[in-house]
């Protein structure tokens, strides 16, 4: 009897090869679920930055200045002395005098507007694709995520403001009752009406006044910003093809700007014998500031590891204040709109 053919059998694999294999194609498409990571660099527009004048008013009345104050204490008992008295720098102490002055007006630069800018910078991101399922016929893939990402923030503005001025200078005795000398505690020290303290005498040895009808004033602010945020949230994707993926992204999003600010201002009074008042302060403050975010991206799938994205975002966070000497900048980023591109490997 001949023998059959074992042509068949050894056709059954080749087959199932040449079936497979486009499967198998468009399975090298699709990252199998586990954790991925992606680097780029981002666009974003909505910061802004407000310069405000924040000093408090001049103060008023005998007795009161900028720098300490000697007022009336405890029911006129130790009249005419008195130990509700005060200042705040060891240079106003002059031999056995206290000095104490204030302006009682004087020109100001008021509010200023920092504008706004755009801060570019990178984005490093890390997610774990936890599930695939599918709905109404399309397959979904649904997972968390956690970035980070820096960018610089800088603003300035100046300003010129003129007007007339006046200044007080007072300057007391510290010799206390009986003729002995008084030794003022260390500054700042500040007495109460209540007491008791070092009692010196409430009434000036003299009251000077000066003004200025055209006195001038210059200010100019500066601030500079790195901006860190950090984001965690969910995401899910939707693939369109072979090698296209949408996908969406929300959660909570902080950021921590480690500001500085610099105030330099000087005023002038002509036809005084005052010289310019000027200053000269920087201050520094980070904290952190909450908020969310969402986002939209498109992803173009070479393999299953390697894959470019471009992404459309949306955040919102709280602002931040900082400021001194009677100044103040506060950082607006409560709408911020951005970009990004970069690569994304999976692993």
């Amino acid at each position: 009897m001949p023998k059959r053919s074992p042509a068949p059998r050894r056709a059954l694999p080749a087959f199932i090869v040449v079936v497979a294999a486009p499967f198998a194609h468009a399975q090298e498409l699709r990252p199998a679920p586990g954790f991925w990571m992606r680097a780029g660099a981002n666009l974003r527009t909505g910061y802004s930055v407000e310069f405000t004048d924040t000093a408090a008013p001049a103060p008023t009345g005998p007795g009161a200045f900028s720098n300490g104050f000697v007022l009336p204490s405890v029911s006129g008992t130790n009249a005419p002395y008195t130990w509700n008295w005060g200042y705040n720098d060891a240079s106003q102490l002059q031999g056995s005098s206290l000095v104490l002055e204030r302006f009682d007006a004087r020109p100001r630069v008021g509010a200023l507007d920092g504008g706004s800018d755009a801060v570019m910078g990178g984005e490093l991101r890390a997610g774990f694709e936890a599930i695939r399922f599918e709905w109404l016929g399309r397959e979904f893939r649904f997972g968390f995520e956690g970035g980070y990402s820096m960018g610089m923030l800088s603003a300035s503005a100046s300003g010129r403001a003129g007007g007339p001025a006046s200044f007080t200078r007072g300057t007391y005795s510290l010799v206390g009752p009986g003729g002995g000398a008084i030794i003022p505690p260390a500054a700042p020290y500040s007495g109460s009406f209540n007491g008791p303290g070092p009692l010196i005498p409430l009434q000036p040895l003299s009251l000077e006044s000066q003004s200025s009808p055209n006195a001038t004033s210059e200010t100019h602010l500066g601030l500079d910003a790195t901006l860190h945020t950090f984001r965690v949230g969910p995401y899910l994707e939707l693939p369109l093809g072979r090698k296209w993926v949408a996908g969406f992204g929300f959660g909570y999003n902080t950021v921590l700007p480690d500001a500085e600010l610099r105030i330099r201002e000087t005023t002038t009074y002509p036809g005084t014998t005052l010289g310019p008042t000027e200053t000269d302060k920087t201050v520094r403050r980070s904290d952190w500031r909450p908020g969310g975010y969402a986002e939209l991206r498109m992803q173009y799938e070479f393999n299953r590891r390697l894959a470019a994205f471009a992404a459309g975002e949306f955040q919102v966070n709280q602002d931040l204040v900082l400021g001194t000497e009677g100044r103040q900048a506060r950082i607006r980023m409560g709408t911020v709109y951005g970009g990004s591109i970069g690569v994304r490997l999976a692993f």
